[in-house]
């Protein structure tokens, strides 16, 4: 990810060939558990350039995505032009302006990771979630080479990582289920380090093959779904 959130900056990690891939294998595990299909409405929170808002509009026709950065907003909108079925919405997701049950599928990805109250999060992502409806999350891990590197950025002085939640997959489980979420899945992605060399871009494919059969543990993205049950409130 990048270093400032600035959207020029944002966007321009993901046009690098390591952030291309990176994207690339976030969204395809990402996609694969929410099983978008038509005519679902679609929630994505902190959606930044609209990098999984488009995406989810593809697949099931619509989808908005909500930001609390107005330059964020803006990029999005004119990044995605007059594609069909995008609304953008400004606001946080510690307090969501929409009502109770209003979406089919929540998609939250890498924003728990610098959010005041993560718990609060995704408590609101229950709240406007229809009974059945899916919550995907996908954060940093914590056991990851990525993981490393990020921590001695901190160290160093970047108070973006030095402050960021890094996040073991039982931790994500954890939230859900104080949430109320039920019928948990974890898969997880990026087992690469974070080098563009010849010789290791080589074998990401090979790596990627390995860590997500052998140690899905150890992935730098890792994604969780959780399905809304029937209860009513969500817990403190």
């Amino acid at each position: 990810m990048p270093e400032i959130l600035q959207p020029e900056v944002y966007r321009r990690w993901y046009e690098t060939p390591l952030g291309a891939r990176v994207d690339a294998d976030e969204k395809e595990i990402v996609f694969k558990l929410a099983d978008l299909k038509p005519g679902e409405r679609v929630l994505d929170m902190g959606c930044g350039d609209g990098n999984y808002t488009g995406p989810a509009a593809g697949r099931t026709g619509s989808a908005v995505g909500l930001d609390r950065s107005p330059a964020m907003l803006r990029a999005a909108a004119k990044r995605l032009g007059g594609r069909p079925g995008l609304r953008w919405v400004e606001g946080d997701g510690l307090s969501l302006p929409f009502r109770d049950s209003s979406f089919d599928v929540v998609l939250i990805v890498t924003v728990l990771c610098f959010a005041a109250d993560p718990q609060a999060v995704v408590n609101e992502a229950f709240r406007v979630l229809r009974c059945g409806g899916r919550l995907i999350l996908g954060e940093l891990g914590r056991y990851s080479s990525w993981a490393f590197t990020r921590r001695i950025r901190g160290l160093l002085g970047s108070t973006t990582w030095r402050n960021a939640r890094l996040f073991a997959p039982r931790d994500l489980r954890v939230l859900l289920e104080r949430a109320g979420f039920t019928d948990t899945t974890t898969a997880a992605a990026v087992f690469y380090p974070p080098v563009q060399h010849a010789l290791v871009t080589r074998a990401y494919g090979t790596i990627e093959r390995f860590g997500r059969r052998c140690c899905p543990w150890a992935g730098a993205f890792l994604v969780m779904r959780g399905q809304r049950g029937d209860r009513g409130t969500n817990s403190a």
